[in-house]
């Protein structure tokens, strides 16, 4: 379910961003994800694979686009903001697998995976304050 989800979330996160801005994007895809996160947490028996397929797509969408986004900001330093940008995520989602582990074994794994509603929300929150990379150029430009 999580590779299927994520190669359709990569599909369709460059087919969207064809047609929208990236950072529009971005943005509904991480709203549409709360809702998905929160099934996977909440929903149980057989509903719960859907609310899975629907996480990975919505966590995929972003990821490329991200990583242009951070290069489109950065123009003249391009590796740095894909490095960064990769990095830092996969860096930081293996920093806190242990320690989200550590709390579905003291506890149950619904506690451990409830605060990752938060984050997607959080994501949304700061890509509010985003502009396009094009958009920026255009309104400091002319």
């Amino acid at each position: 379910m999580l590779y299927l989800g994520g190669a359709v979330g990569t599909v369709l996160g460059g087919s969207l961003a064809n047609r929208w801005d990236r950072v529009a994007v971005v943005r509904w895809s991480y709203l549409i994800t709360v809702v998905a996160v929160a099934g996977v947490v909440f929903v149980p028996g057989p509903g719960f694979y859907l609310f899975v397929a629907l996480t990975s797509v919505g966590l995929y969408i972003p990821f490329s686009l991200q990583v242009t986004l951070a290069q489109d900001y950065l123009p003249t330093r391009i590796g740095t903001a894909s490095g960064i940008t990769l990095g830092l995520t996969v860096s930081i989602g293996g920093l806190v697998s242990p320690l989200i582990g550590s709390v579905a074994d003291a506890t149950s794994l619904q506690l451990a995976l409830a605060p990752l509603i938060l984050m997607p929300a959080l994501s949304w929150l700061l890509f509010r304050t985003l502009p396009e990379p094009g958009l920026l150029l255009q309104k400091t430009c002319c």
